[in-house]
C-alpha cells in the first residue's frame, strides 16, 4: 500500500469517526504524496469538499478530471465543486463537457438544470432536468428541481404536480411536502396546503421553512392567533428569516397587538435591509399609530427598493395621508392601484361563485387603518360578509382601466359584480368607470353604479319623503362657495328651510365635519370652497334625554337590524355610542332585546315603509339609519349603501352583536348566489 493510499484510508476513517480536523490533515497529506495520481487527487478532493473546504478541493478535483481516462463522474464532481464555489461559467462548461461524453448522464443533467435555474435560464433548466428524469424516472431530487423551476416561472400547478410526485417517490420526504404546501397555497388551495405542511412537520418538526409557510397559510385563512404561534416557533429556529418576521408582524397587526407588530416588522428589516415588504408594512403601522414622519421614511425606503411595487406605493400613500399631504397621497394611491389593479382571493374551499368587487380611488386616497390601509370614503365593507370558504372574490380598482383598456380581459372568470362604490358626491368618476366595467362584462350586478345617484342625501330625502310610516327631514344642497355661511343662508332662504339645521360637507360619512346650527351665528368656521348638505334637524331625544339610533340593512328584500345605539349627544356614531354604552349596561340590555325582537319593536307600519324604501331606491343592498319615534314612525337620518358593518366593535366588548352580523352575512351570501344564478 502506498503512502497516498494510507493517508486516504486514514481520512475516510476520520470522517466516519467524526474527526474533521484529522480527516482534512490526512487528505492534504494524500494530495502531497501523489500529486500526479488522478485517483488520489479525486478521492482527496472529495474529502475536502465534504468538509466544506470548497476552494481547496478545486485543484485536486481539476487535476483528476483532466486525466485522459477520467471517468465522467469525476468531471461531474468538478462541475459541482465549481458551482459550489460560485464559478458558474466554469461549472456550466465542465458539466457540458461531461454531457458531451455521456449525454444520458442523469446526475450531470440534473446538476446542470439546478445550475441553470440559479442563472435564470428556465428553459434550459427545464430541458436538462427533464432529460435527467428521462434517464431516472421519478428521481425525487430531479422532481424537486423541476418543481422549483415551475414555481419560478409562475406555474404553481406544474410545481404542485412535481412536488407531489417527489413526495410520493420518497415516503417521509419532508422538504417535498413543504414545497408542495407552498405551491398549493399559491393556487389558493389552502386546506390542501395546510395538510401538506402539517405532514412535512410531522416528519421533520424542526423544518423551519415548513413552519413558516404554515404560518403564512394560517394567516391567509384568517387564523392570526394560530399563525403567530407557528411563526414564533419557526423564528426561534431561524431568527434571521426576514420574511417570517414580516409575516409575524402581519399576524400581530391582525390581532390588534400593534406594539409587538412594530417590533416584528423592525426585526424583519434588521434581518434583511433589502426586503421592501418589511419597510412598507412598518410604514403602514407607523402611519396608523400617528408617527407620520417615521412612516414616510420607511415608505420611501420601500419605494427605493421596489419602485413599481404596489405595497410600497400603498405605504407611501398612507404615510402621506398621515402627514396631511393629500396631493402626494392621491398620486401614490393611483400608482398603487395601477401597479396592482386587481387582487384575486380564491375561496378556501370549492367556490360557489366568484364575486367581482368594484372599488375606486377617484379623487381621494388611501388612509391609515388598523389593517394597514382603508379605501377613501365612498365605499362599504359588504364584501366582508362573504364566506371565504364558499366564495372567491376579485377586487378590482376601476381607476386602472383608464390606462389599461385590456385589463378586463385579464380578469379571472367571475359570476357576479358587487359595486362597493357607494358615494355619489366624492366618487363620480369612479362610478362612471364602474358603469363601463358593468356594461363591458355583462354580468349580474348588485348595486348597479347607475343607481347610486339616488343615494345622494338630497335625492334620497326627496325620493322617500311621502312614504307612510316615515319622517324624512328635508335636505338642501349648498353649492361650494368662498363664503360658505353666506351660501348656506341663501340656500336655506331659497328652499324655505328654517334653523336649526345640520350642516355636513358633501361626500362625508361617520359624523365627521357635522355642525348643528341653531342660527346664522353658528355658521362661522365652515370650510370654504366645499359643497355642503343642510338637513332639517328633528330633536329625537327620548323621555330620558338620550339619543337612540338603529341601523337597518335592506338585503335582497330582507330587513335586518344591525344595532340600536345609545348616546347622550345628537351626533350619534359608533365611537360615542359605544363609549356611552360600555358603561351603561341598561343600554346594552335594550339593544339585545331589540335585536332579538326586531319585528315586534318595528311593527307592521315601519316594516312596510322599509319595504317601500328598498323598492324606491332600487338597490339590492343598502342601510337605513333611523330613530324609532313614539308615534310609530321612523325618523330617517340617511338611506344609502355606504354604511359599514360593525365587525370590529362587536369583537371589542359587544359580542352579542355577532349573531346579528352573522344573519346579515348569510343574507348577503344568499343575495350573491341568487344574482349569480340568475
Amino acid at each position: 500500500m502506498t503512502d497516498a493510499q494510507t493517508h486516504l484510508r486514514a481520512a475516510e476513517a476520520a470522517l466516519r469517526g467524526g474527526r474533521p480536523a484529522e480527516a482534512e490533515q490526512a487528505a492534504r497529506a494524500a494530495i502531497a504524496a501523489a500529486p500526479a495520481d488522478p485517483a488520489t487527487q479525486h478521492v482527496a478532493g472529495m474529502v475536502l469538499l465534504r468538509l466544506g473546504r470548497v476552494p481547496d478541493a478545486l485543484g485536486p478535483l481539476a487535476t483528476a478530471a483532466a486525466a485522459p481516462d477520467a471517468p465522467v463522474a469525476w468531471v461531474v464532481a468538478l462541475g459541482n465543486a465549481e458551482a459550489m464555489a460560485g464559478r458558474h461559467d466554469a461549472a456550466e462548461a465542465t458539466l457540458r463537457r461531461a454531457l458531451a461524453r455521456e449525454p444520458a448522464n442523469a446526475v450531470a443533467q440534473l446538476n446542470l438544470g439546478i445550475l441553470l435555474t440559479g442563472r435564470g435560464d428556465m428553459a434550459g433548466a427545464r430541458a436538462a432536468i427533464e432529460a435527467s428524469l428521462a434517464a431516472r424516472p421519478d428521481q425525487p431530487g430531479a422532481l424537486m428541481a423541476l418543481g422549483n423551476v415551475a414555481m419560478k416561472v409562475g406555474d404553481a400547478a406544474g410545481a404542485a404536480e412535481a412536488f407531489a410526485r417527489a413526495a410520493a417517490s420518497r415516503p417521509g420526504f419532508a422538504e417535498a411536502e413543504a414545497n408542495l404546501g407552498a405551491a398549493l397555497a399559491e393556487l389558493g388551495r389552502a386546506t390542501e396546503a395546510e395538510a401538506a405542511l402539517r405532514r412535512a412537520l410531522a416528519r421533520n418538526p424542526g423544518l423551519a421553512l415548513a413552519r413558516l409557510r404554515l404560518g403564512d397559510v394560517l394567516l391567509g385563512t384568517g387564523r392570526a392567533e394560530e399563525a403567530a404561534t407557528e411563526l414564533k416557533e419557526a423564528l426561534a429556529r431561524e431568527p434571521r428569516a426576514a420574511t417570517g418576521w414580516n409575516s409575524l408582524g402581519l399576524a400581530l397587526r391582525a390581532l390588534g397587538r400593534m406594539g409587538e407588530a412594530a417590533t416584528a416588522f423592525r426585526s424583519a428589516v434588521a434581518a434583511d435591509q433589502r426586503l421592501p415588504a418589511a419597510h412598507a408594512n412598518l410604514a403602514l403601522l407607523l402611519a396608523w399609530t400617528g408617527e407620520a414622519e417615521a412612516a414616510r421614511a420607511a415608505a420611501e425606503r420601500a419605494r427605493q427598493l421596489a419602485p413599481g411595487d404596489g405595497l410600497a406605493l400603498l405605504a407611501l400613500a398612507v404615510a402621506a395621508a398621515a402627514a396631511g399631504d393629500a396631493a402626494a397621497a392621491h398620486a401614490a394611491s393611483l400608482g398603487a392601484v395601477r401597479a396592482r389593479p386587481f387582487v384575486h382571493v380564491p375561496a378556501r374551499g370549492t367556490a360557489e361563485a366568484t364575486v367581482l368587487v368594484l372599488q375606486a380611488i377617484g379623487d381621494g386616497h388611501f388612509v391609515p387603518a388598523p389593517g394597514g390601509a382603508k379605501l377613501p370614503d365612498g365605499h362599504n365593507n359588504a364584501s366582508d360578509h362573504l364566506d371565504p370558504a364558499r366564495f372567491a372574490r376579485v377586487e378590482l380598482f376601476v381607476d386602472a382601466i383608464e390606462d389599461d383598456p385590456g385589463l378586463l380581459d385579464r380578469l379571472p372568470r367571475c359570476d357576479v359584480i358587487y359595486n362597493a362604490i357607494t358615494e355619489p358626491e366624492g366618487m363620480r368618476r369612479g362610478l362612471a368607470l364602474a358603469g363601463r366595467v358593468v356594461e363591458r362584462l355583462g354580468l349580474p350586478v348588485i348595486n348597479h353604479p347607475g343607481l347610486i345617484d339616488r343615494a345622494a342625501r338630497d335625492s334620497a330625502a326627496a325620493l322617500l319623503a311621502d312614504i307612510d310610516g316615515l319622517l324624512v327631514p328635508r335636505v338642501i344642497r349648498v353649492p361650494a362657495a368662498e363664503d360658505t355661511p353666506a351660501a348656506v343662508i341663501a340656500a336655506l332662504e331659497a328652499g324655505g328651510l328654517p334653523f336649526p339645521v345640520i350642516l355636513r360637507p358633501a361626500g362625508t360619512h361617520t359624523g365627521h365635519g357635522m355642525v348643528l346650527a341653531h342660527s346664522a351665528d353658528d355658521l362661522d368656521g365652515l370650510p370654504s370652497g366645499v359643497e355642503h348638505f343642510a338637513t332639517e334637524f328633528v330633536d329625537f331625544r327620548d323621555e330620558q334625554g338620550l339619543y337612540r339610533k338603529t341601523r337597518l340593512l335592506l338585503v335582497g328584500g330582507r330587513i335586518l337590524a344591525e344595532h340600536l345605539a345609545t348616546a347622550d349627544h345628537w351626533n350619534i356614531h359608533h365611537a360615542n355610542s359605544r363609549a356611552y354604552m360600555r358603561v351603561h349596561p341598561e343600554a346594552q340590555a335594550l339593544e339585545q332585546d331589540y335585536l332579538a325582537n326586531t319585528e315586534r319593536h318595528l311593527g307592521a307600519i315601519r316594516l312596510i315603509a322599509l319595504g317601500e324604501v328598498a323598492d324606491r331606491m332600487g338597490l339590492d343592498f343598502l342601510g337605513v339609519d333611523a330613530a324609532l319615534l313614539p308615534d310609530g314612525r321612523l325618523l330617517v337620518f340617511e338611506a344609502n349603501p355606504s354604511m359599514r358593518a360593525m365587525f370590529s366593535e362587536a369583537r371589542r366588548g359587544f359580542e352579542y352583536l355577532l349573531p346579528g352580523l352573522a344573519r346579515l352575512s348569510a343574507a348577503f351570501c344568499d343575495l350573491v348566489l341568487a344574482k349569480a344564478r340568475g
